[in-house]
């Protein structure tokens, strides 16, 4: 009942008994193939020593020893003359039948083992990817009709603040308008993440001043940064230049901030510094904040889609855990170059890119 309920159970259970099966025969045919081996080594030696006992029986004209020595061999006397025993070669034949056809069966049936486990794989690999793909394509479907209402709540909430004069209608008007953005923030990931993982992203690539994107994103987020109490610190020269897409580039420098202002949210916090450096044909930018921190082995994970940095913070940071996701895929999509460094728990973080420069910085 259970097996009928659950065929992946099933599966599973065919499968552990195919391999059990598949190990016995790879362990049989190793122990087979080493005693034929020692058998055969035994052979000659003994085939050797009678050769040799027969040659000197030959030289010493001790003949009448021949037939024992030799038991494979008719040998006459009279004429002088031997030939092979035919009992001897039907010996030598039936065993090499045996031999192949015995690994003809064994080897047939490991071949439809694997046949059958590459067939089972394959279509499993078929199934997960159709089912991927659906949740992609539900989850575009659901961020588009989420984007509608929350973009006309937003416009709903910033005309009653606007008409509104009492303090407390202006907090809660306020609130609205951050939730919001929360909202839409992470409608946008949904759909980038939708967007790289179909390869529908195209990149247009210009000249773009790297403390101009910078001063946007900072502005955008300082809002929010100051109601935790967050100083961004942007700290990039106005001559500094890369050649990217601006929207692509807007996206990772925007999540790379708003990624440093949750962790300074979650870990008391208070200073997110972006600065910049040209290293030779690139250009070296840090997100540096004294937040959260992380682990160092966990410097490579925190890249991975839907990765949260343990149970505790999934419940005391807001987020889908796409954020960086998207901004190593973009990163990696522009030819740059993306690591994280910590120092550990509560010693903050630095995000580095190094990201092709403009010819004309």
């Amino acid at each position: 009942m259970i097996l009928k309920r659950d065929p992946t159970k099933a599966l599973q259970i065919g499968f552990l008994a195919l391999l059990t099966i598949s190990t016995a025969q790879v362990a049989w045919w190793i122990a087979d193939q080493a005693t034929m081996a020692r058998n055969h080594r035994n052979r000659v030696e003994i085939l050797y020593e009678a050769d040799a006992l027969a040659v000197t029986a030959i030289l010493t004209q001790a003949t009448e020893g021949l037939p024992i020595l030799m038991p494979h061999l008719d040998i006459d006397p009279g004429t002088g003359t031997a030939i092979v025993r035919e009992g001897a070669i039907q010996a030598l034949s039936d065993d090499a039948a045996s031999r192949i056809n015995r690994y003809t069966w064994e080897g047939g049936f490991f071949l439809l083992v694997l046949l059958g486990g590459m067939a089972v794989l394959t279509r499993t690999i078929r199934h997960d990817a159709n089912l991927r793909r659906r949740q992609q394509n539900f989850l575009a479907a659901v961020s588009h009709e989420f984007k509608s209402p929350l973009a006309s709540m937003r416009l709903a909430a910033e005309m009653l603040m606007m008409r509104a004069h009492g303090p407390a209608t202006q907090r809660l008007g306020q609130r609205i308008l951050d939730d919001g953005e929360r909202m839409l923030r992470m409608v946008d990931n949904l759909l980038d993440t939708a967007r790289l993982e179909e390869g529908k992203l195209e990149l247009r690539k210009e000249t773009l001043s790297l403390r101009t994107i910078a001063d946007a994103g900072a502005n955008e987020l300082h809002e929010r940064a100051l109601l935790n109490g967050i100083k961004i610190h942007v700290m990039v020269k106005k001559d500094v230049h890369v050649y990217a897409d601006r929207t692509t580039l807007e996206t990772v420098l925007r999540n790379l901030m708003d990624n440093a202002i949750k962790a300074c949210a979650a870990g008391n916090g208070k200073n997110v510094r972006v600065s910049a450096v040209r290293f030779r044909e690139f250009i070296k930018f840090t997100v540096e904040d004294d937040g959260l921190g992380f682990p160092p082995e966990d410097a490579s994970m925190i890249f991975e889609k839907f990765y949260r940095l343990g149970d505790e913070l999934q419940r005391s940071t807001p987020g889908t855990g796409l954020g960086l996701y998207i901004v190593r895929q973009l990163v990696e999509l522009s030819g740059a170059q993306i690591k994280a460094e910590s120092a550990g728990p509560n010693m903050g973080a630095t995000i580095t890119v190094k990201w092709p420069a403009a010819e004309a910085a």
